[in-house]
């Protein structure tokens, strides 16, 4: 088996998100947590593909729920990303604060790598080029910079690949943000995987008109084994039912999603009891495929 892309969302004992993709020999992991199974969950990843480091780390948003200082510290040491991308917004928050100063100090802690911290800004964003229709180049995307909501100034990115792509979008709540999205051609036409926003909130960015349009193949929800907040919320999951929408959640174990080479379908697995066992499974055919 010769893999393409390969997404993992990993199962918390705490609130919040964390995710991997694979693709082309890059391996991305998106927030800084650790899983509920320790740090070596994701040497082992990585050691999987043949990495000893991860490529890029990914932060959407500087909550604790997606940026914890204690597990940003391990992966800094243990994993050495070679390149961060964070929000360009200020966190309110003290823990907030000191992970994003500890890495923006990461290149005089860890001379020997000099990873380049990418801040995306409004402006960084701006100056990108536009992204080609079906390409693999990853795609990024405003959000709101002068919101009040820090929420809605979380990172979104379109991560794509020759198997399936995947949409992440941090904990966005504004409907405008939504709107916005649905008017690039990207997001109507190339998205397989959605990670519901915020967890899968029912706070209005997530609509039936939304899903009408995305058509995504797959909805992945992290809700950390005890799901004390109840993600995603009946709404949303009736949303997704009505649309015959495909949903897996990270509370009972691990999500795993595959795309072999020279394959048309991807294969995607929900892992329970310490990630011995398959407890659903699907096969869907990414739209580049299609």
């Amino acid at each position: 088996m010769v893999l393409e892309t390969k997404f993992r969302a990993f199962q918390l004992d705490t609130a919040g998100s964390l995710f991997s993709i694979y693709k082309s020999g890059h391996y991305t992991l998106i927030e800084a947590k650790i899983p509920k199974s320790g740090i070596d969950t994701i040497i082992e990843d990585l050691n999987y593909h043949g990495k000893l480091r991860i490529d890029t780390l990914h932060i959407t948003s500087w909550d604790v729920d997606h940026c914890s200082y204690g597990d940003l510290i391990q992966i800094l040491n243990k994993l050495r990303p070679s390149l961060i991308e964070i929000p360009s917004y200020e966190p309110d928050s003290d823990t907030g604060k000191l992970c994003k100063k500890t890495i923006e100090g990461y290149d005089e802690i860890i001379q020997e790598y000099k990873p380049n911290v990418r801040i995306m800004s409004k402006d960084y964003i701006s100056n990108l080029t536009n992204a080609t229709p079906l390409h693999t180049n990853n795609v990024v995307y405003h959000s709101h910079y002068n919101s009040d909501k820090k929420n809605d100034m979380s990172l979104i990115k379109l991560f794509r690949s020759n198997g399936f792509n995947v949409l992440s979008l941090g904990d966005c709540e504004s409907q405008n943000i939504a709107n916005y999205l649905l008017s690039t051609g990207s997001i109507i036409q190339e998205v397989d995987l959605l990670i519901l926003p915020h967890h899968g909130a029912d706070n209005g960015f997530l609509t039936g008109d939304f899903l009408d349009k995305v058509k995504p193949k797959l909805a992945v929800c992290s809700s950390n084994h005890g799901n004390q907040y109840e993600h995603p919320k009946p709404n949303i999951r009736a949303l997704l039912s009505s649309r015959n929408i495909p949903l897996m959640t990270t509370k009972r174990g691990d999500i795993i999603v595959i795309h072999e080479k020279d394959n048309t379908h991807s294969r995607a697995i929900n892992l329970i009891n310490n990630n011995q066992v398959i407890e659903s499974e699907i096969r869907f055919k990414p739209k580049r495929h299609s």
